[in-house]
């Protein structure tokens, strides 16, 4: 058995190993990756920075409907629940209308009554009409006939007046006899009596006139009756129409192809004008509702693409597009602005809301759900 001493010549040192020489040259590299990758990693994480804006606090938004009774009633259909879709034009609630179609079938039967009774006036209106035009025409021709005849006897008296003068005249000179005398007197006082009997019968055929004129203007009245029954009937037509539109407001159906998203009535329950039955959301209709700091929105315009993560979908990434940025911030639309009346003032960075348009409107996205936002505002 040989034994190696320090110092003899025939033995030989074994080998040292590098790690061995160096101990901490490992841990060195170690380190010095680690830091190269949270350089890199810092330095990805500001250019993001630089180049997106970034938002952890937005939410799907949507048109999510009140679905409200426009009339009083009972609800005797509610076929939909919670989470149904439905199409445009199903029915959602249907609310009793019995009594408004009893009291459309009474204001119907009052219109038939007074349209019978214009129609009866009309018809009476026509007879009338025939029978005082023939009279007033005959009794006007009447009139003209005997007033040209008392011109005619008006002559024939003058003549006969004039003749009977001049035979006074001749019997006070013995050139006529008392015989000739007497008829020329007695044809003067037939013909003046004639002539009074003919304006007597003037003045009759004036009053037969005027009183063919009085049912003449009967016309006139009756025609105002027509006109009075046609408003009457005229308002229970539009009467009518409304118990239609209430009728109508009993059946409720969906406004567009959507989803039921909340009821608050149950068939059965007795609803008034305003109350809210359900509530409708159409899925097509969504978007995103941001909230953007207001030192942030210099750098935002409509067009700008944006990166939506969704908290119900980790690892899935939406694409969206900047649509609308508010004019507003939203701190003017609280319930209790702060006015600042004391003096004392705490600078707070206000928000602006802003709408960032889907591409693709996925039915998995719904009114609520909490996303984070990456809007790219300059060129990577």
């Amino acid at each position: 058995m040989t034994t190696n001493e320090p110092g003899s010549s025939g033995a030989e040192r074994a080998p040292v190993p590098a790690r061995a020489r160096f101990p901490g040259q490992g841990k060195t590299w170690l380190v010095g990756a680690a830091a190269l990758l949270l350089a890199a990693w810092g330095a990805h994480w500001l250019y993001y920075r630089w180049t997106h804006v970034t938002l952890d606090d937005a939410r799907i938004d949507g048109e999510v409907v009140s679905i409200s009774s426009r009339v009083s009633g009972w609800i005797t259909e509610l076929p939909v629940i919670e989470g149904d879709r439905v199409k445009k034009g199903q029915l959602l609630v249907r609310i009793d209308a019995r009594d408004m179609l009893l009291q459309r079938e009474v204001l119907v039967a009052r219109l038939k009554a007074l349209e019978n009774q214009a129609a009866a006036m009309r018809a009476q209106t026509g007879q009338i009409d025939q029978e005082t035009l023939g009279k007033f025409e005959s009794e006007t021709n009447r009139l003209a006939a005997t007033q040209a005849e008392v011109a005619s006897l008006a002559a024939q008296v003058k003549q006969a007046n004039d003749d009977y003068q001049r035979a006074k005249e001749l019997a006070a000179a013995k050139w006529l006899s008392p015989q000739a005398m007497e008829r020329a007197r007695t044809t003067y006082e037939q013909v003046r009596e004639n002539h009074r009997k003919a304006q007597s019968e003037v003045a009759a055929a004036r009053g037969t006139l005027s009183a063919a004129g009085g049912s003449r203007r009967q016309l006139q009245v009756m025609a105002r009756q027509l006109l009075a029954l046609g408003h009457q009937a005229d308002e229970i037509r539009a009467e009518i129409r409304r118990r239609d539109s209430d009728i109508a407001d009993r059946t409720i159906t969906a406004p567009a192809d959507g989803r039921v998203v909340m009821t608050f009535a149950r068939q059965g329950e007795h609803v008034a004008p305003g109350q809210r039955i359900l509530m409708f959301h159409d899925p097509d209709e969504i978007w995103v509702e941001a909230n953007v700091r207001e030192t942030e929105v210099r750098l935002l315009r409509p067009g700008l693409k944006a990166d939506i993560r969704v908290d119900a979908y980790p690892g899935k990434v939406f694409a969206g597009e900047v649509f609308r940025i508010g004019q507003t911030a939203t701190s003017k639309f609280a319930l209790l602005p702060d006015p600042n009346p004391s003096g004392n003032f705490t600078k707070i960075t206000q928000r602006l809301p802003v709408r960032i348009r889907l591409a693709d409107k996925d039915p998995a996205l719904r009114p609520g759900m909490m996303v984070e936002v990456s809007i790219a505002v300059r060129d990577e």
